[in-house]
């Protein structure tokens, strides 16, 4: 029942990844809504900002002219103050005084208008900004969904398909499984559910302190889902890669070790002789997943600097030797435990093909395989 249970808890968890993605992905087009429905208020208030300075412009030019008039006419009374009431010249002064509070007043209020312009201006950059990276973050985490949904369960299914091929591959699947299932939960499913909290955060975020430390927070929900993405597919690229049935084993085999090379610090060098001809197809899975395993176990065990994987293909018959330059073991030391080295054998014997292993502490490990091909 072990292995109904591992696929229900393995199921689980890609629906419950499929929930937390897609409810990020709503809660950013909320974010993006909200961006947008503030941009088209501030174009609104823009235009409204943009009649009232011309207003004030034009009233402060009025202005200025009674202003001179009036000041003029205080001039004119003062000089000759003889032949005018102190009245006149009381009115006169006041009216030069009121005039010149009145432009005053109105240049405070262009001056507000303008500097209230120039912050909706500044505004409106930030929201282009952040609308413009809400949308390809949206469209980034459209992708993780299409991996989640698509690719990766169909993975998923052709992988329990082959499990029931016989005891000794279904063994082999389990522990793959479980391998998978924690490689999940230590990546996407971590990163997934750090993304749910941050999406949570930008909610809270947005409702107490503003757009601006929200937007701030988006873009650091960005990083995190651009991570989970990384993850998903090194995940789908473990569970069978795509190229190898459009491009076959070859190129396939160049891009893994291409990637190793970019995952870790080892060097790998593909040396390739004899036919390039397709492999078939249930052999070619096979085939790629020797050499896979091979390459990982040197990976984790051996401390290797370089791995070299040599490759000869003649017309019925397929050579792989896979070297590594590391650390080295004992071969009698080898036991049920080390689930890498019997998995290939039991992947092996499926194809009908031989494996030996040479190896010596010090001076590492030539995995050495032959595979008929029908």
């Amino acid at each position: 029942m072990n292995h109904i249970t591992d696929r229900t808890a393995l199921e689980h968890i890609i629906t419950n990844m499929i929930e937390t993605v897609t409810e990020s992905k709503e809660e950013i087009v909320r974010i993006t809504e909200s961006s947008a429905t503030e941009y088209s208020a501030i174009q609104n208030e823009l235009k409204e900002l943009t009649d009232k300075i011309e207003f004030y412009i034009e009233e402060s030019d009025r202005l200025d002219r009674l202003v001179k008039a009036a000041k003029a006419k205080l001039v004119q009374v003062s000089k000759k103050f003889h032949i005018h009431s102190e009245q006149e010249i009381r009115e006169a002064y006041e009216r030069a005084n009121q005039m010149q509070l009145e432009r005053f007043l109105v240049q405070k209020e262009e001056m507000a208008a303008q500097q209230r312009r120039n912050d909706l201006e500044r505004r409106l950059l930030i929201l282009e900004d952040t609308i413009e990276r809400a949308e390809k973050l949206i469209g980034r985490v459209s992708v993780v969904l299409n991996f989640l949904r698509d690719d990766l369960q169909q993975e998923y299914s052709d992988m329990m398909k082959k499990q029931e091929m016989a005891i000794g591959v279904f063994e082999a699947a389990e522990r793959e499984r479980r391998h998978l299932a924690r490689e999940m939960h230590d990546g996407p499913a971590q990163s997934l559910a750090h993304i749910l909290i941050r999406a949570d955060l930008i909610e809270k975020t947005f409702d107490k302190r503003g757009k601006d430390e929200a937007f701030a927070e988006l873009h650091e929900l960005k990083k995190l889902i651009r991570g989970a993405l990384v993850d998903v597919r090194r995940l789908i690229y473990d569970l069978r890669p795509m190229s190898l049935d459009d491009l076959g084993f070859l190129p396939t085999l160049e891009r893994y070790l291409h990637q190793t090379e970019e995952y870790t610090t080892i060097k790998t060098r593909l040396n390739y002789r004899g036919s390039r001809a397709r492999l078939p197809e249930k052999l070619e899975i096979n085939v790629f997943r020797l050499v896979q395993e091979a390459v990982q176990n040197a990976i984790k065990h051996a401390k290797t600097p370089e791995i070299i994987v040599n490759v000869e293909q003649a017309s019925d018959v397929i050579h792989l030797h896979i070297r590594d330059y590391g650390i080295g073991f004992e071969p009698s030391t080898i036991g049920e435990e080390s689930f890498g080295i019997v998995g290939m054998r039991e992947r092996i014997e499926l194809v009908s093909g031989s494996i030996t292993i040479d190896s010596e502490v010090g001076k590492g490990t030539v995995v050495r395989m032959s595979i008929p091909i029908p």
